[in-house]
């Protein structure tokens, strides 16, 4: 009897492919890549005033199972576990919503939430790999003008510049600032427009002050 395989879901499709993005941005920092469609709608808003970056959630979500954990914050402070967006990826992914410092993964909702950054693991020099991936929403993503980040190492070749319109001098600090490799954190950038942006720990970031 054959056997035919079954279609993938969207959602399966959404993951195949930002994972192959996301894997793409980390290897390759300073290129920028873009996120497919978020599989779904009608997620909870991150406050009163602030809808979720879809994208970002959507992204995060899709490295998210019952095996990790995560954390998420919004205008610079952490996100309570029975928050609804957190009741919501939850239920989606079976991860657990933990405090800061125990973290797979963070989503940071907004660049205020910067601040928080030293709050999150950073592996330790026995076991660098277990440290927290971190997602933040950004504005923008520029790679033509307004250079504010000037990238080196691994995956660049010489030099590579990206520009974060919008976000402040300590918040851009925040993000510059690199724990002694092999400690560290790999941050994914993701914009208003689903353009993504990939800092691993190996990445030296030098601002760029206008």
């Amino acid at each position: 009897m054959t056997q035919v395989a079954a279609q993938p879901t969207p959602l399966e499709r959404f993951n195949g492919h930002a994972f192959r993005v996301l894997l793409d941005c980390l290897a390759r920092p300073g290129k920028i890549g873009q996120l497919p469609s978020p599989p779904f709608s009608g997620a909870p808003s991150v406050s009163n005033s602030k809808e979720p970056n879809l994208a970002a959630v959507a992204a995060c979500m899709s490295l998210l199972d019952q095996t990790v954990s995560f954390v998420q914050a919004v205008d610079a402070d952490w996100m309570a576990a029975d928050h609804p967006l957190t009741r919501w990826i939850t239920l989606r992914t079976n991860a657990r919503a933990v405090a800061p410092a125990l973290a797979d993964f963070a989503l940071f909702h907004d660049p205020s939430c910067l601040a928080l950054i030293g709050e999150l693991k950073a592996g330790t020099l026995l076991e660098p790999e277990h440290s927290c991936t971190l997602f933040v929403c950004v504005p923008g993503i520029a790679v033509d003008a307004d250079v504010t980040l000037r990238l080196t190492g691994p995956g660049i070749k010489d030099v590579a510049g990206v520009g974060l319109p919008g976000l402040t001098q300590p918040e851009l600090v925040a993000l510059a600032q690199r724990r002694p490799f092999p400690l560290g954190i790999d941050i994914f950038v993701i914009d208003q427009h689903a353009r993504c942006l990939g800092l691993p720990r190996t990445t030296q970031i030098e601002l760029v002050m206008n």
